[in-house]
């Protein structure tokens, strides 16, 4: 979900690993020359193409298979089962999780807004929030692990180590 803290654990857990970071948003920027505000404009079905063109490249690099990366998707990635699928295929699929009221905390000011097409409307963001929760609800709980994301981020990053240890 957004504002799970994907990009900064993510990043952090590559550099104890000492794996590569992807963080797929950044791709789908330089695959398609735009911003991810960009490209929803031609709508959000337009956006999850270039999201699942973006992953595939990925997926399909040389070398990719044999290498220790670490890849932090949008929150949306999970709702087409072909990315759930193929994500499940590459490696362990993990679930930050956290509650709507922490998102709320994290995303409530302007700049955080601005930079999530899917928060840009003045809607409440309580209730964006716990309405994109429940509509992909069944896809994050497809996740081979689920970790709680409310803690510090070194925290959290060693719950993911000892989770995947497991």
């Amino acid at each position: 979900m957004m504002g799970a803290g994907k990009s900064t654990v993510g990043r952090a857990l590559a550099a104890d690993l000492g794996a590569t970071f992807v963080d797929l948003d950044r791709r789908i920027e330089r695959m398609f020359g735009a911003s991810i505000a960009e490209l929803f404009e031609d709508g959000e079905a337009y956006f999850r193409a270039c999201e699942r063109a973006a992953l595939c490249s990925l997926l399909d690099e040389p070398g990719f298979a044999g290498a220790r990366v670490v890849i932090a998707t949008g929150g949306g990635v999970v709702v087409d089962p072909a990315n759930r699928a193929d994500m499940a295929g590459a490696g362990r699929v993990v679930y930050l999780e956290l509650p709507v009221d922490a998102l709320v905390a994290r995303l409530s000011t302007d700049a955080a807004r601005a930079e999530r097409p899917l928060l840009e409307d003045r809607a409440s963001l309580r209730e964006r929030l716990d309405q994109l929760l429940r509509a992909r609800a069944s896809a994050y709980a497809s996740a081979e692990l689920r970790v709680d994301a409310r803690p510090p981020v070194r925290a959290v990053v060693e719950a993911l180590r000892a989770a995947l240890a497991a």
